[in-house]
């Protein structure tokens, strides 16, 4: 997800549009771009969270140091109005408010589009960063709302929301009344609150218990099915596990391929060779991302070691035995995303 989202707000769609068949002009009418966003069972655990989490990840998150995605909006608001000045920003903004009809959650949030709006490209996440974890909950819709403003108001017709983790919303740490309660909130904000109605496509990840647990809530919010069905086969992805390690290996080759620093053959799986891909096949459950994350912590470990190449052998003494510490577990992923980084 987060690297579909890159790859659309790289150019507002255009590269995505010509993939699956459409022209430039296609993209010049409809410019879409895309933002992301994870539940958890700590901090993100209610819908409002989750989009004050989304306008974060659009005003924090660099992709290979260039400019955030808020920044790019600043610079196609300027480029369509002509003006650089703050105050002729926020006037065009405030008429993209102005020409919303339907029913909305209220007035924007006047201090975030100014920020914004700001010359200043880290003014909108110092303002976001001292809102609290109990404000964030409860107006995340609004914040989400004000960003679309903006972005309309910059030319953006279309914004793609990339949810992941919906499962964490099913968690048994969150009672059943108060999973109901944000499975409505989908249907009354998303779906039927402008500007999101008119604007946004949710992209939601989300494990099979978890559907089985939020299914009743769901039929009765009246939210389209996500049930595996061939009627949905347009709307529905089913992502299966790895059945051997040729598939882990085809998975790695990507992998590899995108993080090396020079460049490789298509096919090349060094520094791995065919015994450690199904040693780390072995180790990771069957599932895409185990995978990446085992090779990577082996990975850090193997060039600490000055290794010239990962053997079977050379996984297991890393990784150690099963339900022990791994070496390389000083060096795992943060499950938690730090979108000030780039």
């Amino acid at each position: 997800m987060q690297h579909l989202t890159r790859r659309i707000n790289s150019d507002f769609g255009r590269t995505v549009y010509e993939e699956v068949g459409l022209d430039a002009s296609d993209a010049e009418e409809v410019p879409i771009c895309s933002l992301f966003t994870s539940f958890d069972t700590v901090h993100v655990r209610s819908l409002g969270a989750a989009l004050f989490a989304a306008v974060e990840y659009a005003v924090k998150f660099r992709a290979e140091g260039g400019p955030t995605l808020a920044g790019q909006l600043r610079t196609r608001l300027v480029e369509r109005i002509g003006d650089s000045d703050v105050k002729a920003l926020t006037k065009a903004v405030a008429d993209s408010h102005r020409a919303v009809r339907g029913r909305t959650l209220g007035p924007p949030d006047d201090k975030l589009i100014v920020a914004l709006c700001d010359e200043e490209p880290h003014a909108a996440a110092d303002y976001l960063t001292k809102i609290s974890p109990i404000s964030r909950s409860r107006n995340g819709a609004v914040h989400m709302a004000t960003f679309l403003v903006f972005a309309a108001a910059a030319g953006i017709k279309h914004v793609l929301l990339c949810c992941d983790q919906l499962e964490d919303l099913a968690s048994t740490t969150t009672a059943k009344s108060k999973r109901d309660l944000e499975v409505a909130r989908f249907r009354d904000v998303i779906v039927e609150t402008l500007p999101m109605a008119d604007m946004v496509t949710l992209i939601a990840t989300m494990h099979p218990r978890a559907s089985l647990a939020m299914k009743n809530a769901w039929v009765l919010a009246d939210l389209p099915s996500f049930d595996l069905t061939p009627g949905n086969r347009f709307s529905t992805v089913e992502l299966p596990p790895l059945h051997d390690a040729a598939q882990a290996a085809q998975l790695l080759k990507r992998y590899l391929a995108a993080a090396a620093t020079e460049s490789r053959q298509r096919d090349d799986l060094q520094p791995f060779t065919a015994d450690a891909v199904a040693r780390l096949f072995e180790r990771s459950a069957r599932k895409p991302r185990d995978v990446l994350r085992t090779a990577h912590n082996v990975l850090v470990a193997a060039s600490g070691q000055n290794l010239s190449s990962i053997t079977g052998s050379d996984v297991e003494s890393i990784l150690g035995l099963p339900g022990q510490q791994s070496a390389a577990a000083q060096n795992e992923i943060p499950g938690t995303l730090d979108w000030s980084r780039g």
